[in-house]
């Protein structure tokens, strides 16, 4: 049985409304100066039977994302203060806690419709097990269930035990903000235009000034908040890092494999690689352990893994080789501290070149507006593929473009060269730079 003291410590809105201003998370958004308003969690309606699953990595706002949410309910007052609560589920140990938690806050919300948010519940054992018997026992039918966690695993997960039970819910992944995200919390009047737009190049160097300022600021703070409004200090790297470590730690895996996995991946960041070669180099021992270490990265949301797409024949080949990048250009500096050990990253050796962040700025980009994408090579590699586009993206992050650098782009209808400077369009190829490139609607 939960203690009701542990819902009042956690919801003190239910006694004072005001209360939610209070809320640390709240206080310390008000205070930012470059506050991010989470539309995808924010415009979520708040309907009987949807359990809506919020994972991505920590450290990224999800929490202060679910009080503007709270928040936003109480101002409107969609709902009795009572009727919404907040849990973080840290504590608990299984799928009978999760159980005993909602059967309690129904006894004290009787039973009317509500909006459920548990916090870190992925952390919690077999805790889908607990979800599928609420929903099976008709106890949540009449609430709208938050489901936050730190780990794509349960993500896959949720789908595979709860089939039919989530109503219209959404799976919403919580990344650091996008390039174009930056923009608009720095109040820059910039907007996306569609890739077949007449006046496309027009438009785009209408907005290059605006833009180009900072792009290269992003390249080091990334889309993390904390590192946007108080810059790459050396306690929040120790906090990135540390939560890297905690997240580590958890897994079971253990901290100098990870490091020499880590160490191949940034010494071969946007280049073809295999499981066995990185096994080989980290010293691994066997390729399932080096897939154990990459899956790892990958559920953590540290790590995007892309796959060979062959063209031809329109499908992924998994026997080949693949690339990787991070999910965020910060994570290059992150990766690179938690290598040396050295918390300033202004000072570190940058392992990775001015291209090489070109490339993984552009997949990263790719990663945070869930395309899905591939690469390909037949004679040539093309750096990106994008099947329900057809769009193939190569970047040539050089000064002069010559026609050479364009013929990896003619197996695909759609295409874009994403250069260093060049604005242009050559035959049927959209030449613009990586900085102007995430304000294209593709």
């Amino acid at each position: 049985m939960i203690d009701y003291l542990y819902f009042q410590l956690q919801n003190p809105w239910w006694d004072n409304v005001g209360a939610i201003d209070k809320d640390e998370k709240i206080r310390e958004f008000d205070r930012l100066k470059y506050q991010y308003q989470p539309q995808t969690i924010l415009n979520t309606r708040s309907v009987p039977g949807d359990i809506h699953l919020i994972t991505g990595p920590r450290q990224t706002g999800k929490s202060t994302a679910v009080k503007l949410y709270i928040r936003q309910l109480l101002r409107r007052k969609t709902l009795a203060p009572q009727s919404v609560i907040y849990f973080s589920c840290d504590a608990l140990s299984g799928e009978k806690d999760v159980i005993d938690l909602v059967v309690e806050f129904n006894k004290l919300n009787n039973s009317q419709r509500a909006v459920i948010i548990l916090d870190e519940i992925t952390s919690v054992s077999n805790w889908t097990a607990g979800i599928k018997w609420l929903a099976d026992t008709g106890l949540i039918s009449k609430s709208t269930l938050f489901l936050m966690g730190s780990s794509s695993i349960n993500l896959k997960k949720s789908g595979e035990y709860l089939p039919g039970r989530r109503g219209r819910g959404k799976d919403i992944k919580y990344l650091p903000i996008s390039f174009y995200e930056l923009l608009l919390i720095h109040k820059q009047d910039v907007e996306k235009i569609p890739i077949n737009h007449r006046r496309l190049l027009f438009k785009l160097r209408k907005m290059e000034a605006l833009v180009k300022k900072y792009h290269r600021d992003f390249l080091f703070s990334g889309g993390f908040l904390k590192n946007i409004n108080y810059g790459l200090t050396e306690s929040n790297n120790d906090l990135y890092i540390k939560t890297l470590k905690s997240e580590l730690f958890k897994a079971g895996k253990k901290e100098d494999s990870l490091r020499e996995v880590i160490r191949k991946i940034l010494n071969s960041l946007t280049s073809q690689s295999s499981y066995t070669n990185i096994a080989e180099e980290a010293e691994l021992g066997s390729k399932n352990t080096a897939i154990d270490y990459l899956n790892f990265l990958s559920d953590s949301f540290f790590l995007k893994e892309v796959k060979f797409y062959d063209l031809n024949r329109q499908k992924t080949i998994l026997k080949k080789n693949k690339k990787f990048y991070t999910i965020d250009p910060y994570i290059v500096w992150l990766f690179e501290g938690f290598v040396s050990g050295n918390l300033n990253f202004a000072s570190l050796h940058q392992l990775v070149g001015e291209s090489e962040m070109a490339e993984n700025f552009v997949a990263s980009e790719l990663v945070k507006s869930e395309q899905e994408f591939f690469f390909f090579q037949n004679s040539r590699e093309l750096d990106f593929y994008l099947p329900k586009r057809e769009l193939g993206i190569e970047v040539k992050y050089k000064n002069k473009i010559t026609s050479e650098d364009l013929k990896p782009l003619a197996v695909t209808k759609r295409k874009i060269l994403v250069s260093k400077n060049t604005l242009a369009i050559r035959d049927d190829v959209i030449i613009v730079p990586a900085y102007l490139f995430p304000l294209i609607e593709l």
